[in-house]
């Protein structure tokens, strides 16, 4: 399941529930979000606002080419 959160270039945001992955995650490549621990901050907005800015800053920066999915005829080889 896909719900779509932000647009970079051709690449979109997307929370991803599945079997194996569950989170935030690029729709066009197989990269997904990694916190780097709890998000901080001295109130939940501010907590929201951090975890966001990390996402986002993550997201923006990746390269789909070095994330590649995995095709469904290559896993069936």
């Amino acid at each position: 399941m896909y719900h779509q959160a932000q647009e970079a270039s051709s690449c979109k945001l997307v929370w991803t529930e599945g079997l194996r992955v569950t989170g935030w995650g690029c729709y066009e490549c197989a990269w997904m979000f990694s916190p780097l621990g709890l998000p901080t901050g001295k109130t939940i907005e501010e907590t929201m606002r951090n975890f966001q800015a990390q996402l986002y800053e993550e997201f923006t920066s990746h390269a789909c080419v070095e994330h590649p999915k995995v095709e469904a005829a290559k896993r069936a080889s």
